[in-house]
């Protein structure tokens, strides 16, 4: 019954994906015409929102937790500091998982469309379980990859590593991603 419900989520994942990229080249064809010859500027936001979907794999028990991510992220110091506080709401042991953290990030451009960011910053997590109850506090270090087709949506995937104390100290990887909207 598990592998059908995976199997599913996946096959959603994968058309929301598809139907994500349909949309977002379309309206980059429309902005590449509206453009004039030789223009060549970077996409900039000064606040930025995004929803997608959470996953965090941690490494003493293997053990995958899945869920939803909601961010916002602003500049501080145009391209030099930018700010992002992001919540995520996790399925764990018969419980949930709710981390929400501060991440301080430094902004690169890679191309006209494209943004990298190395971060770090204070994470809490608060756990509601049968078996675990609490509030736990950490960090965390992500690379931020933003990716603009159009001047106000985008995508966006956050690989992270996070360290939290929670009896003696929890490993993890995590990833969040999705769609963005920039203003």
């Amino acid at each position: 019954m598990m592998t059908i419900d995976r199997r599913a989520q996946a096959g959603t994942a994968a058309l929301v994906a598809g139907l994500v990229s349909v949309c977002t080249r379309s309206l980059y064809a429309q902005n590449e015409g509206q453009r004039k010859d030789g223009e060549e500027q970077y996409v900039e936001h000064t606040v930025i929102v995004g929803v997608g979907g959470a996953a965090e794999f941690e490494l003493a028990d293997g053990s995958l937790h899945p869920g939803a991510n909601l961010m916002i992220e602003w500049d501080a110091i145009e391209n030099w500091l930018e700010f992002e506080v992001e919540a995520s709401m996790l399925s764990a042991d018969h419980g949930t998982e709710t981390p929400i953290g501060l991440t301080i990030k430094k902004p690169f451009h890679l191309a006209r469309w494209a943004e990298f960011m190395v971060g770090l910053g204070p994470e809490l997590v608060y756990v509601s379980g049968r078996t675990t109850q609490g509030t736990f506090f950490g960090g965390q270090v992500v690379l931020d990859f933003m990716f603009w087709p159009t001047q106000r949506f985008g995508l966006w995937v956050e690989p992270s590593y996070d360290l939290i104390v929670r009896d003696g100290l929890s490993h993890g990887l995590g990833t969040t991603g999705g769609l963005l909207i920039g203003w």
